[in-house]
């Protein structure tokens, strides 16, 4: 695993090069204050700036990678953590308590939390990589298990040799999580995701008509109804959108919809857009669309992908499942 200078400092350029994001010169010149090395000098002024602007997923991020590189393992996955608590569908603050977890030896939980990055974005190849890392070095422990209760077994002995060797290029040497900053931090995605849905009580695929044209349409306007009572900080337009039965996968109904209103509200101003709207699969009353969601405040920036999966209900497209992508 590297060490925590090293981590931190390879998340660090990897955050400031993201496109798409404007940061503010007080992040900046905290950026340069880590970059040089002066660790309680950015510690201080990134503090400082989250006292004024305390939802800042950009400063609260930067902070994490200060703490990692100070060593704070415990303060970091508290902050990364909360990250996750606020933006469940980013990738990042996963993967990075994913790396923290794995230098503290604690294998399952940085394996559950790989396991949610990739959930939430299936694309994240730096979480793939990772876990292939990961499931590596609990190869290793345990085929070293295996030889200290048998020194014999040359099976064990050659299996673990091909690992080294595989992950060192020859050299014997740990197998060495790769820590990204990619931390596209954006409220604007910031809905619960949900995670994919597990097969039970699969039966047969039946012979279903495609839902006609017309309701198609009805669907992307239900998509662009939900993106415009959000734009308007029209929050019971907007929760309205969602069915009776949607039910986010880490909190209560209720306790979500609060989450929901308190963050709509918080901007200033909000626009949000569903662009190149896809319908990729549709019955009679079931629809699953995907498309990319802009969105723009007085705090943030950005385009991300969406699924949604729709119920017809009562005459009304509604929202039964979503994630991000």
């Amino acid at each position: 695993m590297p060490n925590m200078r090293n981590f931190a400092s390879i998340l660090f350029l990897a955050f400031i090069a993201i496109p798409g994001f404007v940061i503010a010169d007080d992040i900046q010149d905290i950026n340069q204050l880590f970059r040089k090395g002066d660790l309680n000098g950015a510690q201080t002024r990134v503090n400082q700036y989250l006292a004024k602007n305390p939802k800042d997923a950009q400063a609260r991020f930067l902070k994490g990678l200060i703490l990692a590189d100070q060593n704070k393992t415990t303060e970091a996955i508290q902050v990364f953590t909360a990250l996750t608590d606020d933006y469940p569908e980013l990738p990042e603050p996963y993967n990075n308590l994913a790396v923290l977890y794995a230098a503290q030896g604690k294998y399952d939980a940085a394996k559950n939390a790989l396991e949610m990055a990739i959930r939430t974005h299936p694309s994240y190849a730096t979480a793939h990589e990772n876990l292939g890392d990961l499931y590596a070095k609990m190869a290793t422990i345990a085929y070293d298990k295996a030889l200290q209760l048998d020194s014999g077994n040359k099976t064990a002995q050659t299996k673990l040799s091909l690992i080294k060797d595989m992950m060192s290029g020859g050299q014997e040497r740990r197998p060495v999580m790769t820590a990204s900053a990619k931390s596209e931090t954006r409220t604007a995605t910031a809905v619960t995701t949900q995670p994919p849905m597990t097969k039970s009580d699969t039966k047969p695929a039946s012979k279903t008509a495609a839902a006609p044209a017309s309701d198609k349409d009805d669907v992307i306007m239900a998509i662009q109804s939900w993106a415009k009572a959000w734009s308007a900080k029209d929050v019971d337009g907007y929760l309205g959108h969602y069915a009776p039965d949607f039910s986010p996968s880490s909190m209560s109904r209720s306790e979500w919809a609060s989450q929901r209103r308190e963050r709509i509200l918080a901007p200033k101003n909000i626009s949000v857009s569903a662009n190149d709207i896809q319908i990729v699969k549709s019955t009679g009353n079931r629809a699953t669309v995907r498309f990319k969601q802009a969105y723009e405040s007085d705090r943030m920036k950005s385009t991300s992908g969406k699924t949604m999966e729709l119920g017809l209900i009562d005459g009304k497209w509604l929202i039964l499942r979503e994630s991000g992508r």
